[in-house]
């Protein structure tokens, strides 16, 4: 037993040494872990409060569970070190067999082209040849900044926060947000974002209790570069004794047909924030964009979760689309040799490793319509490669745009709410790609 002013149980004592080893100091930061209130935190320190009962017991017991479990191995203030969960099967060699035992089926699917280092240099080289990335990077920005403030035009429900901060309640400081990015890339649409939220912290700069941020993809290259750049903006923009508030745990993972075991690692309480990021039009690479709300979404995002959504938007006319012109014979520019080199890579490297001499071949086939577009009005860029002299072809990527105005009303089908949405235009004032913050609602 502890002594003092008044005994307190050697119990607390143990609560608040794990409480401050996980880098929760304060009694405001404690009283939220534990959904209390300061002066209940100081009555545990004091001896006033002398048991907690059994309901009590158990959720603190839980909560400093998920405080380990998601501290992990996690090291922002360490940047030498890059540690990243490698989940069963998703690794390079898993890949690699994976690759082998699929390379002359149908369809590959858009995973294996970023995995191997060589991949992941042809898809960074991609975004540096003219593809708009600058653009697309300041227009998400925009987009973040504006969810962060706006309201829902028309009948507000006013039991339910219409905002992005307000649903992440991020300015109240009684909660902690899981802040997921499937397919990252570079990650520096992602910082984009957390500095957002660290810029409008709450009441003198008193910031949410706890963000860890969750980069997952099978790409341990991008991966990599999407979490350094991640800790770096922590370390520059954080006190160094709240580092440990802001957590960045990479998983090389595959969200699309993998084992979703990042998802341990987030918070269960009710109390706390998902919202997932799903950015650079990787929703229109999916095989099917159902399968995945039914399958990876669900186990995810709870209802009242968030589902940020960057998608290519349609075109008036599919010959419009900056795709259009690479499948009706290609442009000889350095986007085109880039965008072969990603896309023919797979297989290029399978051939090498058996001794195969027979070359690949890139086609870009518009579909409007058809079983590749389960949503409706949504078109798709279908890229094959040739797997053998007799013509048989591999689709490797999809690349689809969508009606907005169709995609939204798709998605509330399978409960998903519309809070926000912001078009980004091209050079020529056209809409490139749209912006979607959604809530699951069921």
């Amino acid at each position: 037993m502890s002594t003092g002013g008044a005994t307190r149980s050697q119990v607390f004592d143990l609560i608040f040494g794990l409480l401050e080893l996980h880098g929760f100091h304060t009694p405001e930061a404690q009283a939220s872990i534990f959904g209390v209130t300061p002066t209940t935190i100081s009555n545990w320190r004091t001896g006033k409060v002398k048991t907690l009962n059994r309901s009590k017991l158990e959720e603190v017991i839980q909560r400093i569970h998920f405080l380990g479990k998601r501290r992990g191995v996690d090291l922002v203030g360490e940047p030498s070190l890059c540690p990243i969960v490698i989940e069963d099967g998703a690794g390079p060699e898993d890949l690699e067999r994976q690759l082998r035992e699929k390379w002359d089926s149908v369809y590959l699917g858009h995973k294996f082209l970023y995995y191997h280092p060589a991949g992941a240099m042809a898809w960074t080289k991609l975004l540096e040849t003219g593809y708009g990335n600058d653009l697309l990077i300041r227009g998400f920005a925009q987009a973040f900044e504006g969810a962060l403030t706006i309201r829902k035009q028309g009948p507000v429900n006013a039991e339910f926060a219409t905002n992005l901060a307000g649903v992440l309640r991020w300015n109240e400081g009684s909660c902690g947000v899981d802040f997921i990015s499937l397919g990252p890339g570079d990650g520096l649409k992602e910082v984009r974002a957390i500095a957002a939220l660290i810029r409008r912290a709450g009441p003198e700069q008193r910031l949410i209790d706890w963000l860890t941020y969750t980069p997952v993809d099978v790409s341990i290259p991008l991966l990599r570069m999407a979490s350094e750049k991640a800790r770096n903006l922590i370390r520059d923009r954080v006190e160094s004794e709240r580092w440990p508030h802001f957590l960045v745990r990479p998983s090389c993972s595959d969200f699309e047909d993998g084992n979703i075991g990042f998802a341990g690692h987030l918070s269960d309480s009710d109390a706390d924030r998902r919202l997932v990021l799903f950015l650079g039009g990787t929703f229109g690479n999916l095989k099917s964009e159902a399968d995945f709300l039914e399958r990876t979404a669900r186990r995810v995002l709870r209802p009242g979760d968030l589902l940020w959504l960057e998608v290519g938007v349609r075109q008036a006319r599919i010959e419009d689309d900056s795709l259009y012109a690479l499948s009706k014979g290609g442009l000889g520019d350095t986007q085109e040799t880039v965008r072969r080199a990603l896309v023919e890579g797979p297989h290029r490297r399978f051939r090498a490793s058996v001794g195969s001499a027979l070359e690949s071949n890139m086609r870009i086939i518009p579909r409007d319509g058809g079983a590749t577009c389960e949503v409706p009005r949504s078109y798709n860029f279908v890229h094959d490669v040739d797997i053998n002299a007799s013509g048989q072809r591999c689709s490797v990527l999809y690349s689809r745009r969508y009606d907005v105005a169709a995609l939204l009303q798709w998605l509330a089908g399978f409960g998903y709410e519309t809070l926000f949405e912001h078009a980004v235009k091209d050079s020529r004032g056209r809409d490139r790609t749209a912006h979607i913050l959604l809530r699951r609602s069921s």
